[in-house]
């Protein structure tokens, strides 16, 4: 290395330009040596490459790593409260984690983030859900939801969705009201019913990704176990995050923000899914409900859009 400086020192020192024939001649130029003559005949060297300090190289890779700043580790803590959530009542896990996201990123990232974590590392569970899950439940359903998605998202996009946010609240409390009261009704929810509960659904999921309470009230005011209950949700989900994911699209909702918010939450979530997946073999159907009802409380509070200052 002292070497090669030493050399490139003589070099630079040898880069001088040969001066023009016309200042050569001119009077009172000096007169050039035979060795400035060819000095002058030397090439010139480019400068060489700038050598990156410990200090730079730090910069370089801290660009490309995710901030780890207090919402990093907010978004891994919830990601994993979710995905256990998600895991065992199969659903709730957009009301714990959209509200907060939301707060911290904006609404677009909010409602995006858990899209694309859920929709990928539930595929397992949607797999064995398929066996599982009532069709004639969940065809109607997920029709009206695909019809209300769009409409959701065209609002997401275009206007402020403070509004809209309030009116829910008084819906989503109803639905908890008729889960508290203990109402059930007989046979197979009637396909208008089943239409109407799908389309108020879609319309929320693609407005802030929370899809959740009139379906599951729907399904849990039926005579359905809480296996098939949950098998219906994984599946309805699934088709709900396919058309969910094109209006997205088209919408241009996706953006490159959502890559710091994914590095936390798809581990955490995948984790998250693994722990309540493994626990609801274990509990009591009581405990299915009592989670649920819960799980909607959340959303009537969560949902309030008052609750922004405090989440931020």
């Amino acid at each position: 290395m002292v070497d090669a400086a030493m050399l490139w020192i003589v070099l630079s020192r040898l880069d001088d330009p040969a001066p023009s024939r016309n200042d050569k001649d001119s009077p009172g130029s000096p007169i050039e040596s035979p060795a400035s003559q060819q000095r002058g005949r030397i090439n010139h060297f480019p400068d060489p490459p700038p050598i990156l300090g410990e200090g730079e190289n730090e910069c370089i890779v801290t660009d490309i790593l995710p901030n780890l700043d207090h919402a990093f580790w907010i978004v891994a803590v919830l990601a994993l409260i979710a995905g256990a959530v998600r895991g065992f009542a199969g659903f709730g896990a957009g009301m714990i984690m959209i509200p907060f996201v939301s707060a911290l990123y904006g609404p677009k990232i909010g409602a995006s983030s858990i899209l694309v974590a859920d929709g990928i590392l539930t595929i397992p569970y949607l797999l064995k859900s398929i066996r599982l899950c009532e069709p004639r439940t969940v065809a109607p359903v997920a029709l009206g939801a695909a019809i209300a998605i769009p409409i959701g998202t065209y609002l997401l996009t275009t206007v402020d969705p403070t509004p809209i946010r309030w009116a829910m609240v008084p819906i989503i409390a109803g639905l908890l009201a008729i889960t508290l009261s203990g109402w059930r009704y007989h046979g197979i929810p009637r396909f208008g019913a089943s239409l109407a509960t799908g389309a108020a659904s879609g319309f929320l999921s693609g407005l802030i990704q929370l899809s959740g309470p009139p379906v599951i009230v729907l399904w849990m005011s039926g005579p359905f176990p809480p296996q098939t209950i949950r098998a219906n949700i994984f599946v309805y989900f699934a088709i709900m995050s396919v058309v969910t994911v094109i209006s997205y699209t088209i919408a241009g909702v996706f953006s490159s923000g959502l890559l710091p918010v994914l590095v936390p939450m798809i581990p955490c979530y995948a984790v998250g899914l693994v722990l309540g997946g493994r626990y609801f073999g274990k509990a009591d159907p009581k405990v299915f409900r009592r989670v649920a009802v819960v799980l909607i409380g959340c959303a009537v509070i969560l949902s309030m859009p008052i609750l922004d200052q405090y989440l931020r």
